[in-house]
C-alpha cells in the first residue's frame, strides 16, 4: 500500500476511511467519504491491511516531512505533494479498477487462465496435461464450458481474441501479462517473477496485474465471440449488498420507507441507510432523489452553502428547516454527483 497516493494537499483526510475502503467496509459513511475521496474502486482491494501496518505507514510518511497529521486526519504537504508527483511519474496507473466492483475479477482470472491453457493444450491435441491449479467451482465451470464450445474453432477464437486485446496495450503492460499465461509447454510464471523481472514492488506489479485483468474481463464482456464471452456468465456483481437493492427495488416500485420498513422487518435507520448506499454507489439517473427531496428543501439547502465547499457544509446551519440527517447526506450525495469537484 502507497498510502501517499491516497492523500490530498488541498484537504486533510480521514485515515480511517481509507482504511475501511481498503479492507472492504461498507458502512455509509465509509461509502460517502469514499465516494468525495474518488477512491470507491479501491473498495476491498487489501482486505488483510492492519492497522498496524497503516499506522506505520502514516508514521513513516510524518518523519519524512510529507504529512500534517492532526488526530486521524492527514493532508500532503508541499513536500509530500512533490513525492506523490515523482512517484506517479514512474507507477503504474489504473485504468479500470472500479470493474471490480460488478464482476468477481479472481474467479473470472482463474476461469479464463484455466480456459486459455485448455484451448492451447487442444490446439497440439494434447490430453494428459496437469491443468491450472484452482478451485474446485472453476473447474467444473471450464468443463461446461468447453463441453458447450468443444466443437468450435477455438485455437482460432482464443488466438485472434488475445491478439487483438495485447494489441491495446502499451508492449511492457502486454508482455507482462503474458507471461502470466499457461499454455502448451508452458508453464506460466507467478507475479513475484514476473515482477522481479520488470523491477516492481509486489505491490504495483499486484495493482498492474488487478486492473489488467478488469481490462480483460470489459474486453471479454464487449466481444461478439460468444466462446470467449460466456466466461464472464455469472460473475456479475451488484453495486449494492443484496439487501440494499431489495429495499431500493421496493423504493423506486413505489412503497414508502414505512412500508418497506414493516414489509421487510427493518428499522426504518436501516431502510434510510439502504437508500443512502443506493445514492451513494449508482449511477445519478438510477437514483429517485426527488421521491424524499422536496424541489424546495434541495434549492434553500443548496443556496444556504452557495458559497461553502460541499466538505464544509454543517447539518446544524439548516436545524431551522423541515430536514432529517439523512436527507441533509442525500442533497450532499445530490451534490456530489452534480459538480465534479475533488476533495
Amino acid at each position: 500500500m502507497q498510502l501517499i497516493t491516497f492523500l490530498s494537499p488541498t484537504a486533510p483526510r480521514r485515515l480511517r476511511v481509507i482504511e475501511n475502503i481498503l479492507v472492504g467496509k461498507r458502512t455509509v459513511s465509509t461509502l460517502y467519504w469514499g465516494m468525495r475521496y474518488q477512491q470507491l474502486s479501491w473498495l476491498g482491494y487489501e482486505k488483510k491491511l492492519t492497522r498496524e501496518v497503516m499506522d506505520q505507514a502514516v508514521t513513516e510518511l510524518t518523519a519524512k516531512g510529507w504529512v500534517n497529521l492532526v488526530q486521524t486526519n492527514a493532508q500532503l504537504t508541499d513536500q509530500g505533494v512533490a513525492a506523490r508527483q515523482k512517484l506517479m511519474q514512474n507507477r503504474y496507473q489504473p485504468r479500470c479498477l472500479n470493474l471490480r466492483l460488478v464482476v468477481d475479477i479472481e474467479t473470472f482470472w482463474q476461469r479464463f487462465l484455466l480456459a486459455t491453457q485448455v484451448v492451447s493444450e487442444q490446439s497440439y491435441q494434447n490430453y494428459h496435461y496437469y491443468p491450472l491449479q484452482v478451485s474446485w467451482q472453476v473447474k467444473q465451470s471450464v468443463k461446461r464450458w468447453f463441453s458447450r464450445f468443444h466443437e468450435a474453432d477455438l485455437s482460432s477464437q482464443f488466438y485472434s481474441f488475445w491478439q487483438h486485446f495485447f494489441r491495446q496495450l502499451p508492449d511492457s503492460q502486454a508482455a507482462f501479462m503474458s507471461r502470466l499465461l499457461v499454455g502448451h509447454q508452458r508453464p506460466g510464471e507467478t507475479r513475484l517473477q514476473v515482477a522481479r523481472d520488470f523491477g516492481l514492488s509486489e505491490a504495483e506489479a499486484g495493482v498492474m496485474a488487478t486492473d489488467l485483468v478488469c481490462q480483460l474481463a470489459r474486453a471479454v464482456s464487449q466481444t461478439q465471440l460468444a466462446s470467449v464471452n460466456s466466461l464472464l456468465t455469472g460473475l456479475k456483481r451488484s453495486l449494492i449488498s443484496t439487501s440494499a437493492q431489495q429495499t431500493l427495488t421496493s423504493f423506486m416500485a413505489g412503497d414508502s420507507l414505512t412500508v418497506i420498513s414493516r414489509k421487510r422487518a427493518l428499522k426504518l435507520s436501516t431502510v434510510r441507510e439502504h437508500l443512502l448506499e443506493a445514492a451513494i454507489m449508482l449511477p445519478k439517473e438510477q437514483f429517485d432523489f426527488q421521491r424524499v427531496l422536496p424541489p424546495k428543501l434541495v434549492t434553500e439547502v443548496q443556496r444556504r452553502f452557495v458559497d461553502t465547499p460541499l466538505d464544509e457544509w454543517q447539518f446544524k446551519q439548516v436545524g431551522d428547516l423541515s430536514i432529517e440527517f439523512w436527507q441533509f447526506r442525500l442533497i450532499e450525495i445530490l451534490r456530489s454527483k452534480q459538480t465534479d469537484d475533488q476533495h
